[in-house]
């Protein structure tokens, strides 16, 4: 009687284990990755050059990206976004965006590191979005015991406006962009950067893409001392 028992509770876990694995087979995945060589210039570093790397993980109405940059200047970035996507009306996506980031000042021995949340609206044409997001920077090897200070802003906000000239969905795009922030840098309310950007699908899994970003100087830009300014250039492909 107990054999028959032990069977009848494997074959409920093995109907079980294959109801759901046919569940999951239900979800809509999909994934990309991309790679992007940098160059720029500023008062701060010169000339330099870097290495972006990206991937991004569909899983249904959910995105969640993993963002990894390396500058010859020893500066290391790596952010992970995880963004839930709600269709609120025809070609209109409402969605909410939580991140952690983290970047390291090799030469200086310090690092950053960013709690960012927000929530945002794109249609084909337009992307609005606007957040909160709070930066620590501490320096690397600190004993957490000592007396040594370290700097935090808890309260920032962050917002970006991107309008796209053919549509988000268009085999070959131009965008502008304005924000205080991207996918490895954060910068104060005042402080935004203006990237002009474009995208082309030259085949069915394959697309290049190209962005031009500038930073000025002072306050909103309101001097015309430049400050610096960086070219990516690379591919995306769809897995």
């Amino acid at each position: 009687m107990v054999k028959k028992r032990h069977i009848l509770l494997m074959f409920c876990l093995v109907s079980a284990m294959v109801l759901n694995a046919q569940e999951v087979r239900k979800h809509n995945l999909s994934a990309d990755v991309g790679a992007m060589g940098m160059i720029g210039y500023s008062h701060t570093y010169k000339w330099y050059g870097g290495l972006d790397l990206k991937g991004n993980l569909h899983i249904d109405n959910t995105d969640v990206t993993l963002n990894l940059e390396a500058l010859t200047e020893n500066v290391y970035s790596m952010g992970l976004t995880v963004r839930p996507n709600f269709n609120v009306c025809k070609n209109g996506v409402l969605f909410a965006e939580g991140t952690m980031h983290s970047r390291i000042f090799g030469n200086y021995k310090v690092y950053e590191f960013v709690y960012a949340g927000s929530v945002g609206f794109r249609m084909r044409h337009f992307l609005v979005q606007a957040g909160i997001f709070s930066k620590t920077f501490d320096a690397l090897g600190r004993n957490w015991h000592s007396l040594d200070n370290y700097i935090t802003e808890p309260f920032n906000v962050l917002y970006r406006l991107t309008i796209s000239i053919m549509g988000f969905d268009h085999p070959w795009d131009v965008y502008l962009t304005g924000a205080n922030f991207n996918d490895f840098e954060y910068e104060r309310v005042w402080e935004p950067l203006c990237t002009l950007g474009g995208r082309w699908d030259f085949k069915e899994r394959w697309s290049l893409v190209a962005e031009g970003t500038m930073k000025s100087a002072g306050m909103f830009h309101g001097t015309a001392k430049f400050y610096g300014a960086m070219l990516r250039v690379g591919v995306i492909y769809k897995l």
